[in-house]
Order: structure tokens, then C-alpha cells, then sequence
């Protein structure tokens, strides 16, 4: 019987035929110019061998010469490289071979750019080439690195990063193998002898440190000089090298995307602390430039308070201080400075806050009062003419917060504030509370004039209308400062052990929380903690007080507020803790003194945990999410804070941090007058040059200043 005809032998062979084909159109293809190229590298790889060192430096220089000049803007592999490649094994045992010291450091520079290109011919052998280019450049002649092309140092970047981390990890496994001979050791016998027979046999390591003068030195400012600073930041990161600042930034603009590009970074970064590092560096790098308002923006981001009076204290410009005062307001972040300008202080107080947004309002022609039914369109209903409308207790409720939400801070509305109006009283209890606490959203902001029209419902005699109007005064003053301290004054009276009933020490607690959010002002520490720590108050008093000392430090990680809430929390009995649905309060009065502070709260954790029962896991849970969370109106006014309407393109807002030349911030825009309201995910830029904006970013407050170089038409 005849052997059986394997069916992919034809194929085979057709392919190789094919193949073969193939490449004798190429020989037959080449020019005469590449014919002589390919003959003068054949000449130069022969005369690296020859006896004469004078034939192989020259030989050497002008195959690098012919390298260089073919790699300088590379788009695909040069011809030099390309003719070279198939001699790259002979010009490798040439190296081998020795000989005179100069001659191989310079084919040692000429074997690294080649490693890059025969390294990527042989994929199926990682062996062959694996970080060749890297070890022949540091054993070559030391000299630009950026001569041999950008392609080249790219390539490079990639093998010292892979070499870097390489280095770390066996040193890493040598410091455990001594450990571990060390402990054999003490344990005696022959194995502990061969264990230290073997350690000393062993190849010395390399340190990873070794690299860095060739990081540093030579290819991160060669990227910065390249326009590459995205590529420079990722190199420093992949060397453990986030926390230095690039060195040779030629100009400003690259220095400012250098440094935004390193802001993005610490979100990948593993570890909070080298976050904050990393994001220590571009405050940094910015501040060194003077540009304090970006820096700002970093230093609220990383909640440091040293940062924040440092960048306001060494900004002497007043326009630029006072920009930053605006960032700082609408944060509700109030740092303690000594010796800034009243105006600063007022600024940073909110004073400006009711003045500026009714003149937004008036610019926006939004200033006349909205009624729920404005908002509910109820008149497009299609309801008979019989149906008469049922006064609803819960409607009822629900207009009140609507009409809060959509008049907040206008000062005015149709249902609360207007004389001689019975809204309050188509509420019932809790309802009534509510109807009262809208009056602090209806006149927010306003201390001096808003206090006067809540102060009567703090007289009333119905406990519910009176606890609301505590409530009120809290939520009118959120957000501002006032130097006579009006919240404490009206709220602290009602919070005394003893002195009131529980609801109005709720709604006053509540409102002293709301006031001072975010300040940690001592006053409420010492007044609240009383509340939290004993153990005759009511819970659902103790979990308000909680709530509110969590609201007013909040990020702070207090111990001791810490401490006393979880204290209260294991002294109560677990059956009230369950059955009491105001626990979760205290909890998350927990959770907010930790809130993105992320690895801070680890100790806090572990006390939430030693709370028995469903309260401890509860506790656990909401310390933790607040800890880790987040860690993902416009209007222009000049320098004399005058309105001042503006040209400006609204667009959605496009992440341009990492890409080269000065890429476009907004796409599908359209050109506004300012004022102008922003939805989530659009951006605003400047649509002509003639202002100048004090911050990069156009939101709430924007301080303008004339260009002096621009040349209007």
C-alpha cells in the first residue's frame, strides 16, 4: 500500500516557493543607491575586525555618522539600521573578542541602537536581545543619548524601566535567601553550611540605583527638550522617581503641562502617601513658577492646610490673592493667616456671596419668584372640571422643599416670606419643622438681613415651628463667616444639658453643624462632645450632636471626637442601638471626620469594629466608604470686581493632559455672553485674547485682567 500524502505538504511548499519568490524581487528591486549603502556597511562590519585600530575607529565613526543621521527623524527603520541588522550577531562576537578600550565602548554604542531593531526581528527568542540596548549603552562611550534619535531613547526608556524593577526584585529575593541563611544558621547543620556555600557563589547584584544618573541626566531632559514630558513623567514613575521634580524645563507653558500631567499621575499611583508626593512635586513646580493659583487648586485637592496659608502667603500679588480668596470661599475652606488684607478676609468669609449671586440672578432675568407649580407645569394637566383640588398634607410638604430648592438663596418667594401668608400651617408637626427650615435656604447667605425675618419664628410657642427656625438659622449661615458669630449666639443656649426638649436640641444641633461646616471651630468641640459623652442624653439627641461635630470637622481625623462617638456607641445597649434608626448617625458622624482621608482612618476602623452587634459592621462600613470616597454658573467680574460680560465658548470638556503641542480644551462649542451656566461635563474658555483669566479653570468667581499685548480691531 502506497504511504499516505500528507495534504499541508503542498501548501508548505508553496509557501516557501512563494517566499523565495519574493525575496529575489526584493534583491532584484534594490536601487543602486541602497546596492551601494548595503556594500559600504558590508565594508565598515569587516574593517571593525581588522588589526589597525585606526581602520576600526574610523570604520565606527562613520557607521555611526550614517546611524545618527539616518534616526534623526525616523518614521520607519532607516536604512543603515536595516542593512546592519543581519551583521548585528558578527559585530556582537567582535565585541566579545576584546581589544582596545575606546574601540569597544564604541561599538558598544553602536550594538545598542542595532539591539533595538534585532530584538524586534526575533520575537520567538526573548533571550536574544532581551535589554541589549540597555547593557551595550552602559558599557559604551557615555555620550548624548538623544544622538541616536527619539525612537532610540524611547526604546531605551522601555528596557531600563523592565531592567529597574528587574534589580529591585533580585535584591528583593537575595535579602529573603539571607534571611532565611541566616535563620538555617542558627538552626546549624549542613544544609546552612551549603545554603552559605552556595550565597557566596552567587553573582553580585546590580544596584537599581546605578540607573538613575542615566535617567535624570540624559533622557528626561531629553524628552522635556523633545516636547515629550508625558513619556519623561512615566520614565521617573517606572524608576520609583515620581517624587523628583524633572529638571531642564525650558519654558513655562511645558513646565505647566509637565506639572499637570504629574497631578494626573498620583491617581495611579498605589499608595496614598506617594500620591500626596507625587502631587507635593507639581504643587511644587507651579508654585516655583508663580502660577499659585493651579498650585491652589492642587493643594484643596490634597487637603493640606500648610500648603494652602503657604500659597496665599507667598502670592504678593493682590489680583492673584484675591482670585485664590474666591477659590478658597466657594470651598468652604477658611485657612487662619495672620496679616492678610481685610478685603481678603471678607472675601474668604462668603461676605460676597448674596451680592454676587442676585447679580447673577439679575443678569440671568431669574430674579422673579418661582411657585411649585411653576415647576410642576400643573396647568398642562388635563384634569375635569369637577375634580376640585385636595389639599394634601404630604403635597404640602413637598412644595415646601420645592420652593426652597428652587428659590434658594434668591431672598424671596411666594409661599414663606411674604406678609401675613399661612403656608406654615397647611403642615402638620415634622412637616411644620421643615416648612420653617426653609426660610434658612429662601435668605442663605444674607446674615445681616436674613436673621431679622427668622428671629420672630424662634418665639413661636409651637415647639415644631420653633425647632425649624433653629434649623434655619444653621442653613442661612452655611457657608459664610460672620466676625460677630450670630449661629453660635442664637443656637448654643438651646444645646445646654438639660435646657431644652429634644427637638429643639436637635434642630439646634443640626443647625450648629450646617453653620460651621468644615471649620473646626473649637467653640462646637467643646460645647458637643459634652452631649455625645453621656450617657443620660436621649440617642437621637446624642446622634444629631455626633452628626454635627462630624459635619464641622469634617477631614480632620479627630481622635478625640472619634474616641467619644465610638465610646457612645459601645456604653449604649445593643437592643436601642438596633431598634433606633438615628444610629446610623453617629456612624457616619464617624465617617466624615475621615472623609477621603483614605489609609488615616485605619486605626478608627479597627475601634468601628470593636462595636458589638450590627452598629460595630454598620460603623465599619460607613467609616471606610467615607474614607476612601472620591478618590473620581460662571461669572466674569475685572479687576475692580465690577460685572463684566465676556465672550466666552462653552463646549464639552476634552482630558488633554499627556498629549503633545497645545491641544484643543473643548469640542462642539458655542459662544456665550457671560453669565452663563455650565452643565456637568462642559468646560468655558476665554473666546478672545483681550482678558486675561488669574485661574486656568472658569468656574464660579473668575477674576479678569486686560492683556497688554492685545490689539483690538
Amino acid at each position: 500500500m502506497a504511504p499516505k500524502e500528507d495534504p499541508k505538504a503542498p501548501a508548505a511548499a508553496a509557501d516557501k516557493a512563494a517566499d523565495k519568490k519574493k525575496k529575489k524581487k526584493e534583491e532584484e528591486e534594490v536601487s543602486e543607491e541602497d546596492a551601494a549603502l548595503i556594500e559600504k556597511m558590508q565594508l565598515l562590519v569587516t574593517r571593525c575586525s581588522d588589526v589597525e585600530k585606526g581602520i576600526r575607529v574610523n570604520a565606527l565613526t562613520e557607521m555611526s555618522r550614517e546611524i545618527r543621521e539616518a534616526t534623526s527623524s525616523m518614521t520607519s527603520v532607516p536604512k543603515p539600521l536595516k542593512f546592519l541588522r543581519p551583521h548585528y550577531p558578527t559585530l556582537k562576537q567582535i565585541h566579545t573578542g576584546g581589544g582596545d578600550e575606546e574601540v569597544q565602548k564604541m561599538l558598544a554604542d553602536v550594538l545598542s541602537v542595532l539591539a533595538m531593531t534585532y530584538a524586534e526581528a526575533r520575537p520567538s527568542r526573548p533571550d536574544d536581545g532581551a535589554r541589549e540596548s540597555l547593557r551595550y549603552k552602559l558599557i559604551g562611550a557615555g555620550g548624548k543619548v538623544g544622538a541616536w534619535g527619539h525612537e532610540y531613547v524611547r526604546h531605551l526608556a522601555a528596557e531600563v524601566g523592565e531592567e529597574y524593577n528587574a534589580r529591585l526584585a533580585a535584591a528583593d529575593a537575595a535579602a529573603d535567601r539571607a534571611r532565611e541563611t541566616e535563620a538555617a544558621k542558627e538552626e546549624g547543620g549542613e544544609a546552612a553550611e551549603m545554603e552559605t556555600a552556595e550565597a557566596e557563589g552567587a553573582a553580585p547584584l546590580l544596584p537599581a540605583e546605578e540607573l538613575l544618573p542615566l535617567v535624570t541626566g540624559e533622557m528626561v531632559p531629553f524628552f522635556i527638550a523633545s516636547n515629550a514630558e508625558s513619556e519623561a513623567i512615566d520614565l521617573l514613575m517606572e524608576c520609583g522617581q515620581a517624587d523628583t521634580p524633572p529638571r531642564h524645563l525650558p519654558d513655562t507653558f511645558q513646565t505647566v503641562l509637565v506639572a499637570s500631567y504629574v497631578a494626573e499621575v498620583s491617581s495611579y499611583v498605589a499608595e496614598p502617601e506617594d500620591a500626596q508626593a507625587v502631587l507635593q512635586v507639581a504643587i511644587a513646580i507651579l508654585r516655583k513658577l508663580r502660577r499659585f493659583p493651579e498650585a491652589m487648586r492642587l493643594a484643596l485637592r490634597l487637603r493640606d492646610d500648610d500648603a494652602i496659608s503657604e500659597i496665599m502667603t507667598a502670592c504678593d500679588d493682590p489680583l492673584v490673592s484675591k482670585q485664590m480668596a474666591y477659590m478658597l470661599a466657594r470651598q468652604g475652606v477658611r485657612p487662619e493667616i495672620d496679616g492678610l488684607a481685610e478685603e481678603l478676609d471678607r472675601v474668604m468669609d462668603g461676605a460676597h456671596l448674596p451680592e454676587h449671586f442676585h447679580e447673577l440672578a439679575r443678569d440671568l432675568d431669574v430674579l422673579e419668584p418661582k411657585t411649585p407649580d411653576d415647576i410642576y407645569k400643573s396647568h398642562l394637566e388635563k384634569r375635569p372640571a369637577s375634580a376640585a383640588a385636595v389639599d394634601s398634607a404630604r403635597a404640602n410638604l413637598a412644595s415646601t422643599f420645592v420652593n426652597a430648592f428652587v428659590n434658594l438663596g434668591f431672598g424671596a418667594d411666594k409661599l414663606m416670606l411674604p406678609e401675613g401668608n399661612k403656608w406654615l400651617y397647611k403642615n402638620k408637626e415634622h412637616g411644620m419643622t421643615s416648612a420653617a427650615a426653609s426660610l434658612g435656604a429662601l435668605l442663605c447667605w444674607d446674615v445681616d438681613g436674613g436673621l431679622t425675618q427668622i428671629d420672630k419664628f424662634l418665639y413661636m410657642s409651637d415647639t415644631n415651628i420653633k425647632a425649624g427656625a433653629l434649623l434655619a438659622v444653621g442653613i442661612l449661615n452655611c457657608g459664610v463667616r460672620n466676625e460677630c458669630d450670630p449661629a453660635l449666639a442664637l443656637l448654643n443656649d438651646y444645646v445646654e444639658p438639660g435646657a431644652e426638649t429634644p427637638q429643639l436640641k436637635m434642630g439646634a444641633l443640626l443647625g450648629l453643624g450646617l453653620a460651621y461646616l468644615g471649620t473646626r471651630k473649637a467653640e462646637v468641640l467643646e460645647q458637643l462632645v459634652p452631649v455625645v459623652a453621656d450617657l443620660d442624653t436621649p440617642l437621637e439627641v446624642v446622634a444629631m450632636a455626633s452628626l454635627s461635630l462630624g459635619l464641622t470637622f469634617a477631614g480632620s481625623c479627630h481622635e478625640d471626637i472619634t474616641q467619644t462617638i465610638i465610646a457612645a456607641l459601645m456604653e449604649r445597649e445593643e437592643a436601642s442601638l438596633a431598634t433606633e434608626s438615628l444610629t446610623r448617625l453617629l456612624c457616619l458622624g464617624v465617617g466624615l471626620l475621615y472623609i477621603g482621608r483614605q489609609g488615616e482612618a485605619d486605626l478608627a476602623l479597627e475601634l468601628a469594629k470593636a462595636v458589638p452587634g450590627e452598629a460595630g459592621a454598620y460603623c465599619a462600613i460607613t467609616l471606610e466608604t467615607c474614607a476612601y470616597a472620591g478618590t473620581g454658573n460662571v461669572l466674569k467680574v475685572d479687576a475692580d470686581l465690577n460685572p463684566l460680560p465676556v465672550t466666552v465658548r462653552v463646549g464639552t470638556a476634552v482630558d488633554v493632559v499627556g498629549l503633545a503641542g497645545r491641544p484643543k480644551t473643548i469640542t462642539g462649542f458655542q459662544t456665550h455672553t457671560t453669565p452663563v451656566l455650565l452643565a456637568i461635563g462642559e468646560r468655558a474658555e476665554l473666546a478672545t485674547d483681550e482678558y486675561l483669566p488669574l485661574t486656568s479653570v472658569l468656574e464660579g468667581v473668575v477674576i479678569l485682567k486686560k492683556n497688554p499685548e492685545f490689539e483690538g480691531q
